[in-house]
């Protein structure tokens, strides 16, 4: 399939980016390019810019150019947290790849399937660096999208892990996500649980993917959180009870500009604790990660354009291998 700069272009619907063939560890290790790229500061990656059209929504575009593996775009994401009254997932999105060299756009695809995994695929990664080596229990706040797919990402970094709970507004969304991916996380238990308060007592790991507020609404208790363990919000601050935050041994973010960006528009209203660095920081190496086991370490990923484009560009080169998608005179 040829597609020729400033002619042609490549449009990859969902059903076509699902079946360009990437597993959970594919995009785990293109993530783990990703962030370690920002780590080392070799990207190039303005903050967010966007739009609020309704309360506690956004729109936002989200370019980045990756020179390691010659990655380029931008990404148009949204999230409506109430699209369920329009049986709609809250997330969705488009992305636009363009040749580095002439600047063309090369490729439009659906970026749901993209921004579900490698969110997920952050978390994990976090988890390696973070998350307690004997991690036998962890605990998810929202059984949306991001539940499902923590749920199949979190084994893969958590080798011991034997138990994962779930809560969400819906309870019968938590219930219907454990009899859906049991049957494909064989080697962990996953749990329906009630109460918040369930999730988190006794969870090492807990990740927090439900609406993101602009006025937060705490409903984990500080004193459920066991001593040393990781937390992973991809949904700002909005679970979390602020002296939770303050308390943290290590803070991290995905990036500190980005977060300076939310604040200007209302997000994160007590700003943020002092940071111990950026997740790509850690994952570089360039900064520690976990060093004593009685930590308490929060790792704030709200998604990256990085990520984005590292993850794109090998969706569009499997699928271009494949002869998926369609091409469109441009």
């Amino acid at each position: 399939m040829k597609i020729e700069r400033g002619k042609s272009l490549l449009y990859l619907t969902q059903h076509d980016v699902v079946n360009a063939g990437l597993n959970e560890r594919d995009v785990m290790e293109l993530v783990r390019t990703a962030l370690t790229e920002h780590g080392q500061k070799r990207v190039e990656m303005p903050a967010k810019i966007g739009i609020h059209p309704q309360p506690n929504t956004l729109m936002h575009a989200m370019p980045a150019w990756v020179p390691g593996v010659k990655a380029c775009g931008i990404k148009w994401a949204e999230c409506f947290p109430e699209n369920h009254r329009f049986n709609l997932p809250q997330t969705s999105g488009l992305m636009i790849l363009n040749d580095p060299e002439t600047g063309w756009p090369i490729c439009v695809m659906d970026a749901i399937w993209v921004t579900a995994k490698r969110t997920a695929a952050v978390t994990a990664l976090a988890c390696e660096f973070l998350a307690p080596k004997d991690t036998e229990v962890a605990g998810m706040l929202g059984a949306g999208v991001q539940g499902h797919e923590h749920a199949l990402a979190l084994p893969h970094a958590l080798p011991k892990l034997k138990e994962l709970k779930f809560f969400d507004r819906f309870p019968e969304r938590a219930r219907q996500l454990v009899k859906d991916l049991q049957p494909k996380v064989k080697k962990v238990k996953l749990v329906a649980c009630e109460t918040v308060e369930e999730v988190v007592r006794g969870s090492k790991v807990v990740a927090s993917a439900t609406a993101i507020l602009q006025k937060p609404n705490p409903q984990v208790r500080d004193e459920w959180i066991e001593p040393g363990a990781f937390l992973a919000p991809v949904d700002f601050d909005s679970m979390w009870e602020w002296k939770t935050f303050k308390r943290a041994d290590k803070f991290l973010v995905d990036d500190h500009g980005e977060m300076k960006y939310f604040m200007t528009v209302g997000y994160l209203p007590h700003g943020l604790p002092k940071l111990h660095g950026e997740i790509g920081e850690v994952v570089a190496g360039v900064k520690p990660g976990r060093e004593r086991d009685d930590e308490l370490i929060i790792d704030m990923n709200i998604g990256m354009g990085v990520e984005d484009m590292v993850v794109g560009w090998e969706v569009f080169r499997r699928a271009q291998e494949k002869k998926l998608g369609k091409v469109l005179p441009v």
